[in-house]
């Protein structure tokens, strides 16, 4: 009886992990070149470019005033030195507000500035096979400085 739970357990703890490597590969070979090429240019805190990476149903219910804010709130991390390996997260399908059935796929960057680290967390549109800025995020004591 013992054999079996431990069997049984195995299983499931193995069959998660190939589940979870099956998740990411889908797409992990599109996402992480894409994220590897956005983060720059959303850690210049330009509001205008960043905006322009980003869906534009999500666009349209952010304020230009809160945007420049929340950029200029964001540029207190500095320049971008380096960041780590994206992680994947979550993979989101199903309704997603105003935007209809949509995939979001969900992936967390460590990532290295001039005032300090940060944690980004960014969620991406996959449209026709193509990835947009959904939302995204930065958690850093640099912050609350």
């Amino acid at each position: 009886m013992l054999g079996t739970w431990f069997v049984v357990i195995v299983a499931v703890i193995g069959g998660s992990f190939f589940y979870d490597r099956y998740k990411t590969s889908e797409f992990d070979d599109r996402a992480l070149p894409y994220i590897k090429e956005v983060i720059p240019e959303i850690s210049l805190w330009n509001p205008t470019t960043t905006k322009a990476l980003m869906a534009s149903e999500v666009t349209a219910t952010i304020s230009e005033e809160n945007f420049a804010q929340a950029m200029n709130l964001f540029s207190k991390l500095g320049q971008l030195q380096s960041t780590d390996e994206p992680r994947l997260i979550d993979v989101h399908t199903g309704k997603q507000g105003d935007i209809g059935e949509q995939t979001i796929i969900e992936y967390e960057i460590d990532a290295e500035y001039t005032s300090g680290d940060a944690t980004i967390n960014l969620k991406l549109l996959f449209r026709d096979g193509l990835f947009e800025i959904y939302n995204f995020n930065f958690s850093s004591e640099a912050l609350l400085k």
